[in-house]
């Protein structure tokens, strides 16, 4: 490992946020003003900027929420395990969710890139019969090598540079097949 690295647990460098499930049928908890995501709406984008539901004030205190700030982290923690997003604006979740509230220790992107590249790991950290599912507590202890801040800022911009070529890459080739 590099000079001035570190391996820190994500619960050391973030602060690990659930959510939950206002009563679906409770009319006084939905089509309101705040945004609310599930797992489904991450589609593979980077960033994520509205949800298809939206909840109300009263959804928000009755089902318990934490509002999620803008830069969050999103990340699937069952049905399935290892989707990764990061939110554009404030939102709240459902119970799908282990979502990383970023320290300044820790860029929210290069978390983001390190999650995305790791979703095999994190599904075999999934426990569960009926389906695999990862707790709060296993993401808190999960190891992240954490170097200075203009490092991690230095892979985001060569990971995001990377990305763009791939996607580019493969625009071109479904152009050609078709």
């Amino acid at each position: 490992m590099k000079q001035g690295w570190e391996i820190k647990k994500l619960g050391e460098v973030c602060e690990i946020v659930g959510g939950s499930t206002p009563k679906t049928n409770e009319s006084s908890c939905w089509d309101g003003e705040h945004f609310w995501v599930t797992p489904a709406e991450l589609d593979g984008a980077k960033y994520i900027s509205s949800t298809s539901r939206k909840i109300t004030d009263e959804g928000v205190k009755l089902a318990h929420l934490q509002l999620l700030p803008s830069g969050t982290v999103l990340l699937s923690s069952r049905a399935p395990i290892g989707k990764v997003a990061i939110t554009k604006i404030p939102m709240y979740c459902n119970q799908g969710f282990k979502n990383l509230v970023c320290s300044n220790k820790l860029n929210n992107e290069y978390a983001y890139w390190f999650l995305y590249h790791n979703t095999e790991y994190l599904y075999s950290l999934g426990t569960g019969a009926t389906f695999k599912e990862i707790s709060k507590r296993v993401v808190e202890q999960i190891p992240i090598p954490v170097p200075p801040i203009s490092e991690q800022e230095h892979i985001v911009e060569e990971l995001d540079l990377l990305s763009g070529v791939i996607e580019k890459k493969r625009q071109q080739l479904k152009e050609l097949d078709n």
